[in-house]
């Protein structure tokens, strides 16, 4: 169980360092000061991506903290054809929960979606007291893009050894994953 977990995790890293250096590569020929500050910020996420490697959870808070950094980096790209509204109950913050988990869904949110003015990516992070609902709306998908469902797999696997517990995903017109909290 140890090494599958192991297993796991080692995709995080690669996958996120991936994208982020492609919004990088992007970013840096339009605006080269927040280029700088993107690098600097994603210096800190990586950290906290290196130092979580080795934890089977961390809080809800933790992981919050984390995607809030995250979701600066996506609108600092992506301006006003994006959003992520946070609503976590206060009594729901020392749960836990796999690191990374809520930033990789808004990672495949972004990458499964096509955003535009008037077609904007809207993302809603909420709590009910005993899981996190991760949702967003779906836009046209990107050309070019085939998924592995790679992400959602690790996800539902991490739970399923670390918990004992499913993920429930739901698509029809929003894309819904509904996470366990772990007491």
């Amino acid at each position: 169980m140890e090494l599958q977990l192991n297993a796991l995790k080692s995709q995080l890293s690669p996958h996120f360092l991936f994208n982020s250096l492609n919004t990088i590569s992007s970013l840096i020929y339009k605006d080269e000061s927040s280029a700088e500050v993107f690098i600097r910020r994603l210096a800190k996420m990586y950290d906290f991506t290196l130092k979580s490697y080795h934890q089977k959870l961390i809080t809800l808070q933790e992981e919050i903290d984390f995607v809030n950094a995250y979701i600066y980096l996506i609108q600092t790209r992506f301006k006003d054809k994006f959003s992520c509204i946070i609503s976590i109950e206060d009594d729901v913050l020392e749960t836990k929960i796999p690191p990374l988990t809520l930033q990789m869904l808004v990672e495949n949110a972004v990458k499964h979606n096509q955003m535009a003015i008037n077609t904007p990516l809207l993302i809603s992070i909420k709590s009910n007291g005993f899981e996190v609902i991760v949702e967003n709306n779906i836009t046209k998908g990107p050309k070019n893009i085939t998924s592995f469902n790679i992400g959602l797999k690790n996800i539902e696997a991490r739970y399923l050894l670390i918990a004992d517990k499913t993920v429930s995903i739901i698509k029809d017109e929003k894309f819904i994953v509904k996470l366990p909290l772990i007491r």
